[in-house]
């Protein structure tokens, strides 16, 4: 159950483009971090983590699904035969 709330919230995440708006703001935040007060720049380094972590969940699922199935007999030469 747990597991489909989580899956559908990714999903709209994904559609929002949330993990872009995160690392924008947490990029904007940092930046205004350093110029002013140094907990912001602290509090927004924290969305740009996130961001960045749903990019790269989302890659891993990417690759995860592209991978082909090597056939390692195929790729490997046959055993010397001995006498």
């Amino acid at each position: 159950m747990i597991s489909k709330q989580v899956k559908e919230y990714y999903k709209l995440l994904k559609t929002k483009k949330v993990d872009n708006i995160l690392i924008i703001v947490g990029i904007a935040g940092v930046i205004i971090g350093l110029l002013t007060i140094p907990i912001i720049n602290q509090v927004c380094a924290w969305f740009v983590l996130i961001g960045f972590s749903i990019k790269l969940y989302d890659f891993t699922e990417e690759i995860e699904r592209n991978i082909i199935p090597y056939d390692f007999n195929k790729l490997l030469p046959p055993p010397r035969k001995r006498n």
